[in-house]
């Protein structure tokens, strides 16, 4: 904590007082709006996972875990108590919590970048299922295929905990000229630090930009040749209209990703380029410039992990319906499923004159009201 109004930064630049206003307004409304959301989230698609196992509700359970600890680490204890509270208290008052010890500076580094690469793995993950699901709808159901859901949340969560270790190495508390603490890279062109960073730039924001920008124009256009054709026969079905609203849902969650990733990709290229090319000395201004780009945006970037519980809201009628029923302490209703084989006609060739027949699966569903516990005494029980 610091109480010196001396280290108040004197003739800011016009990013630099963008980088103070949006964390000192802006990410502590996403932390107190987006970590009670992701926790609505899980505890309703849990309730969702009970009631009715799916591959899509693990994804979204585990989504929202990595989101707040982004939000915790990154938005409200770096962003906001690191400059957003000193900005509000015109420099009386700062709490830079990485800066405390060489510990907490490792630790909240690690979280903040671990939980940024989880995001972007499940995502992928995710996005590619939602492509097998939609060009694979006539041959599997969202309640198949559970244990490759929960093979791919495990992956996630496990190799980017590993890949993330170099981050406990070389990042640490650095005492500058001035007698001040900031945690940073020891030795930004070490061999380490750039594995650290190009693991961000390719594994959390480049390459799942571009695989979701791509399983994106997939999911599109076959959903466009899909609501033609039951344009054309007329076809109406709640379980297609269930999926249509995860699909489109899905398609928000990525796009944002993608438009909020790729401007942090470029400016964190150019803010390497200034070690490579010592701009700090030649070019000081540009080099701050950057510097400063890159935290707005890096502090942007938290808004992809506090909207989801809104697009589940907008395009989700049974997360808006298992919401309510929290909400009234509902009772659960519990589906069981059992899959037969059967014969019958095909959704996408049906017509009255030349039907076709395939081998497909008919799923019967039985419900069972729990009349013991409601839907949170129940979800906390189970977890």
């Amino acid at each position: 904590m610091n109480g010196n109004a001396t280290h108040c930064p004197a003739d800011m630049s016009t990013e630099e007082m963008m980088v103070y206003n949006f964390r000192a307004y802006l990410s502590p409304l996403l932390s107190v709006v987006g970590i009670p959301a992701n926790i609505l989230i899980i505890v309703v698609f849990c309730v969702m996972q009970i009631e009715s196992p799916c591959r899509f509700n693990l994804y979204a359970i585990w989504l929202p875990i990595a989101h707040n600890l982004q939000l915790t680490t990154n938005a409200f204890l770096d962003d906001f108590l690191g400059r957003g509270l000193q900005w509000i208290t015109d420099c009386r008052l700062s709490i830079n919590i990485d800066s405390i010890s060489s510990f907490s500076c490792k630790l909240i580094t690690y979280l903040t970048e671990t939980s940024a690469l989880i995001k972007a793995c499940l995502l992928m993950y995710f996005s590619v299922d939602r492509v097998y699901s939609v060009y694979r709808s006539d041959r599997i159901t969202p309640t198949t295929g559970l244990w490759v859901a929960r093979l791919g949340v495990g992956l996630s969560y496990s190799m980017c905990m590993i890949f993330s270790i170099p981050q406990l190495i070389y990042v640490d508390r650095v005492t500058g000229n001035d007698g001040r603490s900031s945690c940073e890279y020891v030795d930004p062109l070490a061999p380490g630090v750039k594995y650290v960073l190009y693991l961000y730039i390719i594994g959390a924001t480049m390459f799942p930009s571009l695989l979701i920008f791509v399983t994106n124009l997939c999911i599109i256009f076959r959903m466009r040749t899909f609501n033609t054709h039951n344009k054309l026969s007329g076809a109406c079905d709640r379980k297609a209209a269930i999926e249509f609203g995860k699909v489109i849902t899905h398609l928000a969650i990525s796009v944002l990703f993608s438009c909020l990733s790729f401007p942090l990709v470029i400016l964190i290229i150019l803010r390497q380029q200034l070690h490579m090319h010592n701009y700090q000395e030649t070019r000081p201004d540009y080099a701050k410039k950057i510097v400063e780009l890159s935290r707005l945006f890096s502090s942007i970037d938290c808004i992809n992990y506090a909207c989801d519980f809104y697009f589940y809201i907008a395009f989700m009628p049974e997360f808006r319906k298992t919401l309510v029923r929290v909400f009234k302490l509902d009772r659960l209703a519990i589906t069981h499923s059992v899959t037969l084989k059967t014969t019958i006609p095909s959704v996408n060739s049906v017509s009255c004159s030349d039907p076709q027949l395939i081998l497909t699966t008919h799923t019967l569903s039985t419900t069972r009201t729990d009349l013991r516990t409601t839907p949170i005494d129940y979800v906390l029980t189970r977890l």
